[in-house]
């Protein structure tokens, strides 16, 4: 009987159909700062944000993301990896991400690809391959296509709009269309070690979402990390700890319902930040 409440709160939580593929601040420095992010250049989480961010990586990377029990529940768990490699003025991410239980399991597999055109101008895209299993029921997979622009406006300021799943994808044989969403936000960095985004995400099925968050950086090797989010309404902080090499982070969101998720994250990167 649990298990049947976890499967229909799984369905409620991922959006209005078991066939949503919800995208999340997968990143934990993302996810600590309220969910904003489109706008923030050089991102090696960009493939979940807004791919245009990847523009500005250097070197290659390699990160973990893990949400072990979201509200409590171990049944609702996320993990995701992301690996990229920036050159020049491009960079590309490979991204997998798993979340569900054994009766209900979400698996998206993706590329992205981000690129700075010149005159402050990047772009980027995204293709996904999202797989949806469900016991007694089977499972089923189709193709998402995502793209966006990021655009440097001013030293230190930057503007992002990112549209998701605009190929219009459905899964299985029920012909369900996984919603297409947006979002458009702006970062200001540069003003002390401190870095300020704001997003607006847009979901047909819901009410716009506003997202704010800040990072602080201490020393060069500390960043204190905070943010909120409407509908639903959340409250998010965190840190990450630079060493060297390895970066460890971890975040949380108090969401005003459902309670706690708390989210760990490693990435070790080479030859660039």
């Amino acid at each position: 009987m649990r298990r049947s409440w976890i499967l229909i709160l799984a369905c409620v939580w991922t959006g209005s159909s078991p066939a949503a593929f919800e995208r999340q601040s997968e990143g934990v420095r993302a996810a600590a700062m309220g969910g904003a992010g489109v706008a923030v250049p050089g991102e090696s989480w960009g493939a979940f944000t807004n791919p245009a961010a990847l523009a500005g990586c250097a070197g290659a990377s390699v990160g973990i993301s893990l949400a072990p029990a979201p509200f409590g529940l171990t049944e609702l768990g996320r993990s995701a990896l992301a690996g990229s490699v920036g050159w020049g003025r491009s960079a590309v991410s490979i991204v997998l991400l798993r979340s569900g239980f054994d009766l209900y399991r979400e698996t998206t597999i993706g590329a992205a690809f981000g690129c700075d055109a010149g005159k402050g101008v990047r772009w980027g895209a995204a293709c996904t391959l999202n797989t949806l299993s469900i016991e007694g029921y089977g499972s089923g997979t189709c193709w998402g296509c995502d793209a966006g622009f990021l655009w440097m406006l001013a030293p230190g300021v930057s503007v992002g709009v990112c549209a998701a799943n605009i190929n219009s994808p459905s899964v299985g044989k029920s012909g369900e269309d996984i919603a297409r969403t947006g979002a458009a936000g702006i970062a200001v960095s540069g003003v002390f070690p401190l870095t300020v985004a704001f997003d607006i995400a847009l979901d047909p099925r819901f009410p716009p979402e506003l997202r704010l968050g800040g990072e602080y950086v201490v020393a060069g090797s500390v960043a204190l990390r905070a943010g909120v989010s409407s509908d639903p309404s959340a409250l998010c902080a965190g840190l990450g700890l630079n060493l060297l090499t390895l970066d460890v982070e971890y975040a949380f969101s108090r969401h005003q319902e459902l309670g706690f998720t708390h989210r760990f994250g490693l990435r070790l990167h080479f030859g660039g930040a």
